[in-house]
Formats: C-alpha cells, structure tokens, sequence
C-alpha cells in the first residue's frame, strides 16, 4: 500500500495530507527529501515518487527557497502546491520524518515551519485520512 497524497480544501485548516504512513514510508519519504539538505537546486517531485499515490491527481513540489514558507497553492490549480522550505526546515522536516521511523509509531507531524506561513498544512499522518 502507498502512501496517499491527498488534498482536503474543506477542513478547517485546508490540509495537504500523506497517509496512511508507516515506518518505512516514513524513512523513504526521508531519504527522497534528504537531497534538499545538500542541493539547494534540487526539486523534488513528491507525487512522482514511487512509494506515493496522488488522490484525484494532488501533486507536491518540495524545493529550497530563501525563507520557510511551507505548501502554497500553485496558481490556477485546484490541488499542485509547491513545499518551500530554506535548508534548514528542510533539516527540521528530516527530524519529525526521523520519529515516524520508530516501529511504534502513531499519529501525526505537521511537515511545515514553527511560524507555518504557507496557506496550507502539510500533515504525515499514520492513521488513514485522520489528522
């Protein structure tokens, strides 16, 4: 089973969620971001990876920016969002990913910066469409 990638525009926070994740997903979806740590021109294409199952075709474009801005809408789409993050929240997001790597883990991380400034949560969640 993959991990879904899935946007819901009605909560009460409009939500991005990956679920249901696992340990393993949870370190491939790490792995898969660590490259933004070291290459500020990498971009990666979250719903093109192979782990990942996009929902009526949600995509996800994590990318180095200069500041945290966390997942924004791309323009004149209903469900592409870019995930901009500076080296060092891409640093942080692989440290939340490191805790749902443990073989009891359960629940949910926000994956955005402290003061969140996209217009977006971004949520890996190990319980299936719940956050």
């Amino acid at each position: 089973m993959c991990l879904e990638l899935e946007f819901f525009p009605t909560a009460a926070d409009p939500v991005v969620l990956l679920s249901p994740s696992t340990p393993e997903k949870a370190e491939k979806l790490s792995q898969a971001l660590s490259i933004l740590v070291e290459d500020n021109n990498a971009v990666v294409d979250v719903h093109a990876l192979p782990f990942i199952s996009p929902v009526d075709g949600c995509r996800l474009s994590a990318q180095v920016i200069d500041e945290d801005i966390g997942a924004v809408l791309i323009e004149n789409t209903k469900n592409h969002f870019k995930w901009q993050l500076t080296s060092q929240g891409w640093e942080f997001v692989l440290v939340l990913l490191d805790t749902m790597t443990e073989p009891d883990s359960s629940g949910y991380h926000y994956l955005g910066p402290d003061d969140e400034t996209g217009d977006y949560l971004l949520i890996l969640s190990t319980y299936y469409r719940w956050w």
